[in-house]
């Protein structure tokens, strides 16, 4: 009887160990699940914010005439008043 009581309690304390585990396990890997996540929603924040700095840079260089002026010239082409553009041909 002594005998069998025993192996009672060792099946109950395996299975609750087993339990514990089998817990301890799975929280492991959501925590691992989460904090993969994190990093990759912390990139995506870092280079949105590199995106967003480089668009408020470009918005205070807008404010400045003399940028607006070369804007308009090396990509738009435009000239000033009585100024004869140059066009390079290439052959």
């Amino acid at each position: 009887m002594k005998k069998r009581q025993l192996n009672i309690f060792t099946v109950v304390f395996i299975a609750i160990i087993a339990y514990f585990s089998y817990i301890a396990i799975n929280q492991q890997m959501y925590i691992s699940n989460v904090s993969s996540e994190y990093q990759i929603a912390q990139q995506k924040y870092d280079k949105v914010m590199q995106e967003n700095q480089k668009l408020k840079a470009e918005k205070d260089a807008l404010q400045n005439p003399k940028y607006i002026e070369k804007i308009a010239r090396d990509e738009l082409g435009m000239t000033k008043k009585g100024e004869i553009p140059y066009v390079a041909s290439d052959k």
